[in-house]
């Protein structure tokens, strides 16, 4: 597979977090209109685990994964009067058992300024929120920092999401090197909210000049240095040739997915 034009106009898009030290990743697919799905990948065995579906809103930008993989934290709205008169608000943050988004800790935030979630470590999570936890969920043995309790000098301001990761500033350009390789995409056409667009990704093997050139809704580098992309519901690995060609090989279909009910297991409800 060379070109992957044909699957532009499917009416899903997809973002990935990637899991800083396991082989795991957390796909957030919305489509159709307002539904998300959420699926668990291990980037080892290329499997792919269905999980919950939810409508509403959902911000890619303000999420992040656990770096061992097991938690993952998210921001959501419904912007209904029923989930204010529940105590939840209009926006939360939660952090649940990916890939279910049953919440095991919640903290309403009520609108969309802030609201983001990082993980510093495996155990230790910063938040964008001002309020308490809901009192039916307790954060459990997290330690749980709030960005507007930290001095404006706390390093931990700067700690990044896992999709941020290994990613550096050159120019007007974001690179991540894997190997003898490097991944380039603009600055400008790199936002936290993905959309229907696709952005530019450029490969360099050496020099100023690109290799290769792709679009793509999402491209990384992978937990074993592999190029993965996705592109209308699907989830690619791209590999170059030694004449400089980029080959796409399909990992998974996710776009004829359809919503559903699935209640998450007993060991993702609670801490």
């Amino acid at each position: 597979m060379t070109d992957l034009a044909p699957f532009f106009e499917d009416r899903c898009w997809m973002f990935v977090l990637l899991a800083r030290r396991a082989n795991v990743g957390v796909i957030l697919r919305r489509g159709p209109t307002d539904w998300w799905h959420i699926t668990r990948w291990d980037t080892q065995r290329d499997a792919f685990e269905p999980g919950q579906w939810f409508r509403g809103r959902l911000y890619p930008g303000k999420c992040d994964l656990s770096p061992d993989g097991r938690l993952l934290v998210y921001f959501a709205g419904k912007f209904r009067p029923y989930e204010q008169e529940r105590g939840y608000g209009q926006t939360w943050i939660a952090v649940s058992r990916p890939p279910y988004l049953t919440a095991l800790a919640l903290w309403p935030v009520g609108d969309t300024w802030g609201g983001q979630g990082v993980f510093y470590d495996d155990r230790t999570l910063l938040i964008g929120a001002m309020l308490p936890n809901h009192p039916n969920h307790p954060p459990g043995s997290l330690k749980v920092l709030k960005y507007f309790e930290l001095k404006r000098t706390d390093p931990l301001h700067d700690v990044a999401p896992c999709w941020q990761s290994g990613w550096q500033k050159r120019n007007k350009e974001l690179r991540k090197m894997s190997g003898d390789l490097t991944l380039a995409r603009e600055i400008t056409q790199f936002a936290a909210f993905p959309s229907r667009s696709h952005t530019p990704y450029a490969l360099y093997r050496s020099g100023e000049e690109p290799v290769a050139l792709f679009q793509a809704q999402w491209a990384d580098w992978d937990q074993r240095g592999r190029l993965v992309a996705t592109v209308g519901g699907r989830v690619l690995a791209g590999a170059l040739t030694k004449r400089n060609k980029l080959v796409w090989r399909q990992l998974a279909a996710l776009n004829e997915e359809q919503p559903g009910r699935m209640e998450a297991p007993g060991w993702a409800q609670h801490w």
